[in-house]
């Protein structure tokens, strides 16, 4: 999380000395906040170390990326590629329990039994694999 917030800050200073320097807009941190567009599919890759965003290109190659999400609008979230160990994938609230059973079953590889449709509401605030949850956890905002 340190590294995400460092990086978030170093871009945020680049783009204001961009804009400073030259006087026009550039792309900035701010693009990381915008929520995700509703009906997509995000792809992590499940490494025991971390969770790591392939899809959408906003997560790309982020190691538990914060996922900001539309309230009320449907997603697909999993894992196709993985590290060979055991993974799931599970969509947690507050208190660590599992939101209207969206969760997947413990595999060796991912697959589409590996991707969970569901629905954001303010409950959800986080996503686990329940066998490495001390380092496979990001955040879920809610827009």
């Amino acid at each position: 999380m340190v590294r995400d917030t460092t990086r978030r800050r170093v871009l945020q200073l680049t783009g204001g000395a961009l804009l400073l320097g030259f006087g026009s807009a550039s792309a900035s941190a701010q693009d990381d906040d915008e929520a995700i567009e509703p009906e997509t599919r995000i792809e992590l890759d499940a490494q025991t170390p971390g969770w790591v965003g392939i899809e959408p290109e906003a997560i790309a190659d982020e190691d538990n990326p914060t996922l900001t999400l539309q309230d009320g609008e449907t997603y697909e979230i999993g894992w196709e590629e993985g590290d060979g160990a055991s993974h799931n994938i599970e969509l947690v609230d507050e208190n660590d329990e599992v939101v209207d059973d969206y969760e997947t079953e413990e595999a060796t590889e991912g697959g589409e039994d590996q991707f969970i449709e569901f629905d954001v509401t303010d409950e959800i605030v986080e996503y686990v694999c329940r066998v490495h949850p001390n380092t496979m956890r990001g955040e879920i905002e809610i827009e």
